[in-house]
């Protein structure tokens, strides 16, 4: 499963905006919201939540919990 979150501007953000986000089936993983004065904070299956100042810390973030459950369920098959 891979997630590509897609690049934001808070310096052009009004409010909180969120955009969710699903993997390649289209299937509903987590939200992203980011806003001016907010930052960004990352929602991922129910129960993985992470607050960053960068774009690529959460799309690190994201790749690491998605390679950790990817892993996870290779090792079970």
């Amino acid at each position: 499963m891979q997630v590509k979150l897609p690049s934001t501007d808070l310096k052009a953000a009004q409010s909180i905006n969120s955009i969710e986000l699903k993997d390649e089936t289209g299937n509903l993983i987590g939200q992203y919201l980011f806003g001016k004065g907010h930052g960004r904070t990352i929602f991922l299956l129910g129960k993985y939540k992470g607050a960053f100042k960068t774009h690529a810390e959460c799309q690190a973030f994201v790749d690491g919990v998605l390679a950790v459950i990817n892993h996870s369920t290779d090792r079970q098959t």
